[in-house]
């Protein structure tokens, strides 16, 4: 007998659609042991946690273009939010085609604006006398190939792969640059599990509000007297 699907699934809001990085991330966190709530903004993400899911998956930091500054506006709310783990997701374009299409096949190439620009060399290399097609996002571009010529190509996540039926992955990590890394946070609503502070050694996100001239040295002082180790700051108007 087959085995049944598990019911009441924990729910995991992500900034969406689906098929995005930050739905990549969420998946190779959690797998298929969760179901998927796509959110239009990361604000929803965190609004969500009130009333409709268990866990969100936000944007953190970007390694070339740094802070997500609509993640922090959110963690300063006065909503009691805990970040319970953290995701580092090397940021890899892939060449998705529908099933059978091989790279000689392709005359057109579909993604957004951005992915079509990192991933500029390959292009030039491999697909010469492709012609570029624009996209709102690089998940809408593989959502595209399903109605599309089979000559096209889509620039996006191995994430669609698992969204859209019917597609293949040709190359992987096609992008110009490879050090494009992003760090997603796991946020919820605080529980009986919140991390205990008797280990020694714990790692600890905090939100501090000091209201001098010099903050940082304020917030330098303050760790200082707690015996606390910093390892990174940020520091937000």
């Amino acid at each position: 007998m087959a085995d049944l699907p598990l019911l009441n699934k924990p729910a995991v809001a992500f900034l969406g659609p689906l098929g995005t990085y930050t739905h990549q991330a969420a998946y190779e966190k959690f797998g298929t042991d969760v179901e998927y709530i796509e959110k239009n903004s990361i604000a929803e993400v965190f609004d969500s946690l009130s009333t409709t899911v268990d866990i969100g998956i936000v944007p953190q930091e970007n390694s070339i273009f740094g802070p997500v500054i609509e993640t922090y506006d959110c963690l300063r709310r006065d909503d009691p939010i805990f970040v319970r783990d953290e995701i580092v997701l090397a940021i890899q374009h892939c060449l998705i085609v529908r099933k059978g299409v091989k790279l000689s096949d392709i005359d057109c190439v579909m993604s957004h604006e951005q992915a079509l620009g990192q991933c500029r060399l390959f292009i030039e290399k491999h697909l010469p006398h492709a012609s570029l097609k624009k996209m709102p996002s690089t998940s809408a571009a593989a959502k595209a190939l399903l109605s599309s010529p089979l000559t096209c190509a889509a620039i996006c996540s191995k994430a669609c792969l698992t969204v859209f039926n019917g597609l293949d992955m040709l190359n992987e990590g096609i992008q110009d640059q490879h050090s494009n890394f992003t760090r997603f946070y796991v946020v919820a609503k605080p529980s009986n599990n919140v991390p205990s502070m008797t280990e020694r050694r714990t790692r600890t996100l905090l939100r501090l509000s000091v209201d001098v001239t010099n903050k940082s040295a304020s917030i330098m002082a303050l760790l200082a007297a707690l015996r606390m180790d910093c390892i990174s700051r940020n520091l937000i108007p």
